[in-house]
């Protein structure tokens, strides 16, 4: 396993370490001509390439005893994008090689893969107007450049963020499959058995769902014939009406959609992994900067398990109950991001050894999320997994104590939501899971969601609170110790230094009360308030998407205590 860090300067600073005791001990590199480039650093890794009949010949060079492949280092640098090569499973690096430069590529680029045969490959979203492959036949000293194109279509660029890199991946025979946003607007995916010199059969693995907006597609893939490719889409295309993806005018609701292939990119089977509830509302930002709505970045890759099935690791940024169960009108978006995994739970793998028996199996686990408002707590979930039989029915278990779950009530197979009208006390945290049943058995219990009581929208729905282990929940905010030199005049009140109670959030709170439409009360609940401390100040403030102009601007509440002996003020503004 190897973990990087982007130092932004060039040469000799790339930070790599790796394991070979599964985290237990990590051993840094010893770096040596390799720059860290910019951005989109990439590590991959397989056998060395061997042909004798190429001109010249292609040689395994000399390498460690006790690690037998090539490890890969990958980077672009704004424009121009470079490679190095470990030959000592990543403790050093030989020089960063070139693999285009700006009049051939953009510098964006995806992960670099390694096939059977130790050829190389890194793909690009831009060489001179066509998205493409990067291909070393001689374990990185030279890379050539091959168009995705089939003569009759070609992989274009996206036209939306352009900020989507493809990806590649190589099956066991060899089998080049490219996943890419086509335009931004179709998930694409075309096959090679040459390497990347001709192309085949492009295929628009998002039509059947109607997708119409594509961003940050990956790929993997097993046996001969066999791999599968990820994607975030959507069914709202950009217009006047529903706005643009890329931005915070968008109206549409992202999901995240898997197919797979098993006869060689002929004919794609695809799911939708979170068919009853988005991983992301309005804009998803494919570019740089840091607008609101690139909380996702494009953090997305996928693997399959030792037994073949497929996992796909994910920004989900729509976790939460208030943001995944809001109407498909809704505004906003939670502007957060959760590291998510979609683990295949039945089907086909991508190891043929690995596949089922029965094309039918017990669903997979329901992914449940909750809100909690005043005395009534509500579920949903994504159910995508069904075993492919219909569901029957979802029992929903609910305790007071985290773990102890027993059956609550049990609802129809059609419903992916429940309201408990029951969970009325305010003291108590409610604990829920949820199971599946269809006719071959049930799943195994959902993830335990946890709805502890946040009040209600007359008083206000607390909306951030600190956790009973954060290091100042046990006295109080620490003031900062005073620097070196005299002591300041007046001398600090408290001195540095001191335990501040009045100085710790607990909790920060919303509300629009009905008998006040369209106003808000904000509640900000500290440590102890009993006495006020001089010359502080406590503030809210928030922005809201989409901004108006200045960029900058944010919104805020806060009261002010001055010198001893006065008054609080309270203010708000801009």
């Amino acid at each position: 396993m190897f973990v990087s860090e982007l130092t932004l300067l060039s040469p000799d600073t790339v930070k790599i370490s790796y394991t070979d005791d599964d985290g237990r001990t990590w051993v840094p590199d010893q770096t040596g001509g390799i720059g860290s480039a910019v951005d989109h650093e990439t590590i991959g890794g397989g056998v060395y390439r061997q042909d004798l009949n190429a001109v010249p010949p292609v040689v395994v060079p000399p390498h460690s005893p006790t690690y037998p492949n090539a490890v890969y280092y990958c980077s672009q640098d704004l424009e121009t994008a470079l490679c190095s090569r470990s030959d000592d499973g990543g403790l050093t690096y030989g020089p960063s090689i070139p693999m285009y430069v700006a009049t051939q590529c953009g510098g964006l680029h995806g992960h670099v893969k390694v096939a059977p045969d130790g050829t190389t490959y890194v793909p690009n979203r831009d060489c001179n107007g066509t998205q493409s492959i990067v291909v070393s036949e001689d374990n990185g000293v030279t890379w050539a450049i091959r168009p995705v194109n089939t003569c009759t279509y070609a992989a274009k660029p996206s036209l939306v963020g352009q900020g989507d890199d493809p990806a590649v991946t190589i099956d066991a025979a060899g089998r080049v499959y490219f996943a890419f946003s086509n335009f931004g607007t179709s998930a694409g995916v075309a096959v090679s058995e040459d390497k990347g010199k001709t192309w085949r059969n492009i295929y628009d693995v998002g039509a059947a769902y109607g997708v119409h907006n594509v961003a940050f597609p990956t790929a993997t893939s097993g046996d001969a014939g066999r791999a599968a490719v990820a994607f975030y889409g959507s069914t709202t295309p950009n217009s006047t009406t529903t706005g643009n993806s890329n931005d915070t005018t968008f109206t549409g609701v992202w999901h995240l959609y898997i197919a797979h292939t098993f006869d060689g990119g002929n004919t794609w089977t695809t799911s939708d992994a979170t068919p009853n509830m988005p991983m992301q509302r309005g804009g998803l930002l494919r570019g740089g900067g840091g607008d609101v709505v690139r909380n996702l970045a494009d953090f997305f890759d996928m693997t399959v398990d030792q037994q073949g099935r497929v996992l796909v690791g994910y920004a989900n940024g729509c976790a939460g109950g208030p943001c995944s169960q809001a109407a498909a009108t809704a505004h906003g978006n939670a502007y957060t991001v959760t590291a998510t995994i979609a683990r295949q739970s039945s089907g086909r793998r991508m190891l043929a050894a690995f596949d089922p028996t029965a094309p039918t199996s017990v669903p997979g686990m329901p992914s449940v999320t909750q809100r909690r408002v005043n005395g009534l707590v509500y579920l949903g979930w994504n159910q995508a997994d069904t075993g492919n039989l219909p569901i029957t029915k979802y029992s929903i278990l609910r305790s007071t104590t985290t773990g102890a779950e027993t059956t609550l009530t049990n609802i129809s197979g059609s419903q992916t939501s429940y309201t408990d009208t029951t969970a009325t006390d305010p003291t108590k945290t409610y604990y829920y899971k949820v199971v599946a049943f269809n006719r071959v058995g049930k799943s195994l219990p959902s993830n335990e969601v946890a709805a502890p009581y946040i009040g209600t929208t007359c008083d206000g729905l607390i909306i951030h609170q600190n956790q009973p282990d954060h290091p100042e929940s046990t006295g109080g905010y620490i003031l900062s110790v005073a620097p070196q030199g005299p002591v300041p005049t007046p001398a600090p009140t408290p001195p540095a230094g001191s335990l501040v109670p009045q100085l710790l959030i607990d909790y920060i709170a919303v509300a629009e009360p009905p008998s006040m439409p369209g106003y808000f009360t904000f509640r900000m609940k500290v440590g102890n308030l009993s006495t006020l401390p001089p010359n502080s100040r406590w503030r809210i403030a928030w922005d809201y998407s989409p901004r108006t102009a200045p960029d900058t601007e944010i919104y805020y509440v806060g009261m002010t205590m001055g010198d001893a002996g006065t008054q609080p003020t309270f203010e708000y503004g801009t």
